[in-house]
C-alpha cells in the first residue's frame, strides 16, 4: 500500500483517474495472453492471428473507454471535494458524497451495464474466431464461449478487487470527514468474495495448466481441461471456499455484534476470542476497549453522584480544571427555616436523615428545569441556572423551579418544614476553583451574594420566594401574580434592592417558635417501611 499512498501524494487530484486507467490497461495484457494460449489449440495462418489480436485489442480498448467515461463522471464529487480541501474548505464539506462515489465505483464498473458490454465483447470475439478459423458452433464454438466466460468472470472479479485497492488511499483521505450517521452502501460482501473468488481462480488456473500439459493440441482437449477444472472447483475449491468463509465470517460477525451492542449502549457484551490470529487479537483488543468504556461509565456515574452530570461530562472531556468564563445566570439560594434550633435538639444521624430527605425533594425539581445543584451548605442549597449548561431562559427556569420547590416541600412535609428562597440574576464567573489537587465547580460573583442575602430577607417579609428586579425584568413567560415588595437594604449595596414575590397560595406567617416546633414534629414521624435510623 505504501507505493499507492506515495503515488496518491504525488498526483493529488489526478490520482483516482490515473489509478483506474492503470487497472483497466491490464485487460489488454489478459486478452493478449488468452489469444496466445489459443495458438496451442488452433492452426491458423500468422496474418489471421494478427487479425484476431488486433480485433480483440480494439474491442478491449472500446470497452475500456466506455468504462473510463463512466468512472470519470462518477468521480465528480471526489474532484469537487479535493478542490475544496485544497482551497481551505472544511474537510467534512462534501466528504459524504465523495466517500459514497469512491466506495460505489468498483461495483458500478462491474455492474449490469459493464456485464452487458462484456457479454457483447465475448460474443463478437467468439464469432470472429469461429469465422476466421472456419469452426462449427458445436462443439468448438461452445468450448470457446465457455473459456471466454471463465476468463471474463475472473477478469471482472480481479477488476473489482483492484479498483477497490487502488482507491483506498483516497478513501482513507476522505473518511475522516464522513458523517458518523451516514448510511453505508452495500458492497460485495467478504462471504461472496471468497465463495466466488476461490473456485473461479481454481478453474482459471487449472485451465491454463491443462492447456500447457496436453499432448493432443485441439479444442477438444481444451474443453476436457475446462470440464475437469469445473468439476474440481465444484467439489474441492467450493468446499475450501465455504470453509474459508466460515473461518473468516464467524469471528467477524462476532466483532460486528459487539460494535452494534456498544452503539446500543450495552457495554457488558464480550467478544469470544476464537484464536491467536489477527482476528483473535482484534477481538481481545475490543474486549480491553470495552472494559475501559465500562470503567469510564462507572467513573462518570460516580462523578454524577457527587457533582452535576453536566460538570462530570465536561471534566471527563476537558480535564479537571475547567477554565472560568463569564456567564449570565440566575441563582436561587434555598434555606430551611429554623434549622439551627432543630439541629441543637436532634442527633447527628437524625439531622443527616432529614437533610437527605429534604434534598431528595428539592434537587430533582432543580434538575427538572435545567438547574445545577451547585453547593450544599448544611441546611442551604445554591442552585444555578445557566452554568455549566448555558440557558437563554435561565430566569424563567429559576423562578418556575423556585415556585415548584416551595410547593413540593409543602406537599411532602406539610407545615412541619418551611423554606425561604432568594432568586437573583446577573453575570458570574463559572469554573473550577481549588488547590492541592482538590477542586470544585462553582460560580462566583455579586449575584450569588445578593441571592443569599435576599433569602435572609424572606424571614422579615414572610414570603417563601423573593426575586430581585434583575430577575423579574429578565422574565419572558407568565408566572402568575408577582407582587412588588418595598425596596430592602442589602449589605454591600449602596441602593436598596427592589424585590418581588410570586403568589404561592399563601405566605409563611408562623409565630416565633412555630417553625422549630414543626421541625421537631418531623422526629416523631414513624419511619417508612425498610428504612433505618
Amino acid at each position: 500500500m505504501r507505493p499507492l499512498h506515495e503515488l496518491h501524494r504525488r498526483l493529488g487530484e489526478r490520482y483516482p483517474t490515473v489509478a483506474v486507467v492503470l487497472v483497466l490497461a491490464q485487460a489488454h495484457v489478459v486478452v493478449l495472453a488468452s489469444v496466445l494460449i489459443l495458438t496451442r489449440f488452433l492452426r491458423l495462418p500468422t496474418d489471421a492471428w494478427f487479425v484476431l489480436i488486433g480485433a480483440s485489442q480494439a474491442l478491449t480498448l472500446a470497452e475500456n473507454v466506455l468504462v473510463m467515461a463512466t468512472a470519470y463522471a462518477y468521480l465528480r464529487p471526489v474532484r469537487s471535494w479535493q478542490r475544496g480541501v485544497a482551497a481551505g474548505a472544511d474537510r467534512a464539506e462534501g466528504a459524504t458524497e465523495a466517500w459514497r462515489a469512491l466506495t460505489r465505483l468498483p461495483l458500478r464498473l462491474v455492474g449490469a451495464g459493464a456485464a452487458a458490454r462484456t457479454l457483447v465483447w465475448a460474443v463478437v470475439m467468439v464469432a470472429s474466431i469461429c469465422l476466421v478459423a472456419d469452426l462449427a458452433l458445436w462443439p468448438s464454438g461452445v468450448v470457446l464461449a465457455l473459456a471466454a466466460s471463465l476468463v471474463l468472470l475472473a477478469g471482472v472479479l480481479i477488476r473489482y478487487l483492484e479498483i477497490e485497492l487502488v482507491l483506498r488511499p483516497v478513501i482513507e483521505d476522505v473518511a475522516p470527514g464522513l458523517d458518523d450517521d451516514a448510511e453505508l452502501d452495500q458492497s460485495l460482501s467478504l462471504r461472496w468474495r471468497l465463495l466466488a473468488g476461490v473456485p473461479l481462480i481454481t478453474v482459471l488456473t487449472s485451465g491454463v495448466v491443462a492447456s500447457f500439459s496436453t499432448d493432443n493440441q485441439g479444442l477438444s482437449d481444451l474443453g476436457i481441461g475446462i470440464a475437469i477444472s469445473l468439476a474440481t472447483s465444484g467439489t474441492i475449491a467450493l468446499g475450501l471456499g465455504a470453509l474459508l468463509t466460515r473461518s473468516f465470517i464467524a469471528p467477524i460477525s462476532e466483532l460486528q455484534a459487539a460494535t452494534e451492542a456498544v452503539t446500543r449502549g450495552d457495554l457488558d457484551h464480550r467478544v469470544p476470542v476464537l484464536g491467536g490470529d489477527e482476528i483473535g487479537r482484534l477481538a481481545r483488543q475490543i474486549n480491553i476497549g470495552l472494559r475501559g468504556l465500562r470503567e469510564r461509565d462507572k467513573l462518570q456515574e460516580a462523578l454524577g453522584t457527587y457533582v452535576d452530570p453536566a460538570v462530570a461530562s465536561r471534566v471527563l472531556d476537558e480535564g479537571p480544571q475547567l477554565v472560568g468564563d463569564v456567564r449570565e445566570v440566575t441563582v436561587a439560594f434555598i434555606d430551611i427555616r429554623g434549622f439551627t434550633s432543630f439541629a441543637e435538639q436532634a442527633t447527628p444521624t437524625e439531622v443527616f436523615a432529614m437533610l437527605n430527605e429534604f434534598y431528595g425533594v428539592v434537587v430533582p425539581v432543580i434538575e427538572k428545569y435545567g438547574g445545577h445543584a451547585n453547593t450544599f451548605q448544611g441546611d442551604g442549597l445554591l442552585a444555578v441556572f445557566g452554568a455549566p449548561t448555558e440557558l437563554e431562559d435561565h430566569a424563567d427556569r429559576a423562578v418556575t423551579a423556585a415556585i415548584e420547590v416551595a410547593r413540593a416541600v409543602r406537599q411532602h412535609f406539610g407545615g412541619d418544614l418551611r423554606v425561604g428562597i432568594g432568586v437573583n440574576s446577573g453575570p458570574v464567573v463559572a469554573g473550577t476553583i481549588g488547590g492541592g489537587n482538590r477542586a470544585a465547580f462553582t460560580v462566583i460573583g455579586d449575584p450569588v451574594n445578593t441571592a443569599s442575602r435576599v433569602e435572609a430577607i424572606t424571614r422579615q417579609t414572610g414570603d417563601v420566594v423573593l426575586l430581585t428586579e434583575e430577575t423579574r425584568r429578565r422574565l419572558k413567560r407568565d408566572h402568575g401574580t408577582i407582587s412588588a415588595r418595598p425596596p430592602a437594604p442589602v449589605r454591600g449595596k449602596r441602593v436598596p434592592v427592589r424585590l418581588h414575590s410570586p403568589l404561592l397560595g399563601g405566605r409563611v406567617e408562623e409565630p416565633p417558635g412555630g417553625l422549630e416546633d414543626g421541625l421537631g414534629r418531623l422526629l416523631d414521624r414513624p419511619d417508612p417501611p425498610g428504612s433505618r435510623r
